[in-house]
């Protein structure tokens, strides 16, 4: 029986350790200044790095029974694929979709359910930074329970 509450924070660290595997073997884009792939940030992206990922975690929903009420969590999970256009936001979404699907997430003490995606928008122009970016975003749930 669990007597707290699962933290989200290794959820998302492990989404990001995926996405990091996945990006870096993809080529670097034109124009970018950071190493090879594209980069998997949580939270944040450098103003620099126009090609990237970036990950929004939640704290998480709980749930379980009335034995252990905080067994099980499930962890909202949004990346947003940044790029100079359309075409390359969604190109970067539909490689991180294809990481994160596959891959198997580990968690110390607990047993990660495969990533599932709810929803997701097509890219749209961000034109709160300059130059203009393109954002194309996507939501899955992270759920698991004690190992």
């Amino acid at each position: 029986m669990t007597s707290v509450p699962p933290d989200a924070e290794p959820h998302i660290r492990a989404v990001q350790a995926a996405l990091a595997t996945y990006l870096a073997t993809l080529p670097t884009p034109a124009g970018s200044t950071f190493g090879p792939g594209i980069a998997a940030y949580i939270g944040t992206r450098p103003d620099a790095d126009i090609h990237c990922v970036v990950i929004h975690g939640s704290p998480g929903d709980l749930s379980g029974t009335l034995a252990d009420r905080y067994a099980d969590i499930v962890v909202p999970v949004q990346l947003t694929a940044v790029g100079e256009g359309p075409e390359q936001a969604a190109a970067y979404a539909d490689s991180a979709r294809k990481a994160l699907l596959t891959a198997a997430l580990t968690v110390t003490g607990r047993r990660v359910w495969p990533a599932r995606q709810v929803a997701s928008q097509p890219p749209q122009r961000d034109d709160t930074v300059q130059p203009s970016l393109w954002i194309a975003t996507v939501q899955y749930e992270i759920t698991s329970n004690p190992a």
